[in-house]
């Protein structure tokens, strides 16, 4: 399958054929988000997509061929009725159609093919042609929009083991952090219970990370990750200020001055540090930036960042509208492609978000 198999004489008709095709399919894929049981776009998508595979083998582009092959089988399962066309597949087959131009570019331009690596996006693309169940095909596209996007971790973070605090140190921070917490709830009586909650929510995350962080250094950073507000005027208090905005840089020191804070009395915990300066750089880089610290953000900070999501979205609701919160928070978490969270972290938040209680 070298690209010296390659019918040259073929390509540009193939192009053509190609390019037509792809539009068609992209929109039966969007159709069938909202009617996701037509037989007639289902078999209208499979048999464009089927189309695209023929034009590749026709030339004898195996590479690009067998690609699409897998995507076929997807299409498949779709047809056999295994699980639906959600948001989320379609999506994901259209993300992991988006390689497809960019391997005909190639191949016209160079006449090689193009090198990148779309190994682990072709294991995701087989894994949600076999689910079978809505749910396990929604997990498994997630991970593929993930991959199609670059941001999908085949392992989860490394965490770098930093040594433990000192019981005293630790013991003399907790102690503050209670302390500052209750004077954020003296300030703000809408955060009554909101360090409780975000404490039995980053609890239960960690449980379902594949490599779990020091329990201890998650309970700190909730407990201190928003002290330094108490430095802040009242109008920063919970508007909080947009990137370029005046008010910017003013609110986006608080995570700082909280770490200055803990460091004062414990400096040795410099792993709730460092959770509780990233926990805002969650999404797109548009967040607090922790220059501190290079790479991807640390697990606890991306749990973190989900706690503060849900009590977002959550504060002061009740009952059915308490419910519709928990379900914005989750499509935020994990309905974004530019997410910075990595695939553990989306995937533990929805699947605990269904036993969150909800007061009544």
């Amino acid at each position: 399958m070298e690209i010296a198999d390659i019918e040259f004489s073929l390509w540009p008709d193939v192009l053509t054929e190609v390019s037509e095709h792809l539009p068609e399919l992209e929109r039966d894929l969007h159709r069938l988000v909202q009617q996701p049981q037509s037989p007639e776009l289902l078999s209208s998508a499979f048999r464009h997509l089927h189309t695209i595979k023929g034009d590749f083998g026709y030339c004898r582009a195996n590479v690009i061929m067998n690609y699409v092959h897998k995507m076929e089988g997807v299409l498949q399962s779709l047809r056999e009725g295994r699980f639906l066309c959600s948001p989320f597949i379609a999506e994901a087959l259209l993300q992991s159609m988006d390689q497809v131009p960019e391997m005909m570019e190639s191949v016209t331009r160079t006449r090689q093919y193009d090198g990148k690596s779309r190994d682990t996006l072709v294991a995701l693309i087989e894994q949600l042609a076999q689910a079978t169940t809505q749910e396990q095909a929604d997990q498994i596209a997630r991970h593929i929009l993930l991959s199609a996007h670059g941001a999908y971790f085949e392992e989860p973070v490394s965490v770098v083991q930093t040594p433990a605090p000192s019981p005293e140190s630790y013991a003399r921070a907790l102690a503050l952090g209670e302390q500052l917490t209750a004077a954020l709830v003296a300030r703000q009586p809408g955060w009554a219970g909101r360090a409780e909650m975000q404490l039995d929510l980053v609890t239960r995350l960690n449980g379902q990370y594949r490599q779990q962080v020091r329990a201890e250094s998650l309970k700190l950073a909730v407990y201190w990750h928003d002290v330094g507000m108490l430095q802040l005027p009242d109008r920063l208090w919970l508007a909080a200020p947009k990137p370029k905005t005046d008010d910017w840089a003013s609110y986006a020191q608080h995570p700082g001055a909280a770490v200055n804070w803990l460091f004062a009395i414990a400096p040795d915990c410099t792993e709730a540090a460092q959770i509780i300066r990233q926990h805002h750089q969650w999404v797109n880089g548009f967040g607090i930036r922790a220059e501190e610290y290079e790479g991807a953000p640390h697990p606890g900070a991306m749990m973190l960042a989900c706690a503060d999501l849900l009590h977002e979205r959550v504060v002061g609701l009740r009952g059915e509208d308490y419910r519709r919160g928990v379900l914005r928070a989750v499509f935020d978490v994990n309905g974004g492609l530019d997410s910075r969270f990595d695939a553990s972290v989306i995937n533990a938040f929805q699947a605990i978000s269904r036993d969150i209680p909800i007061p009544e």
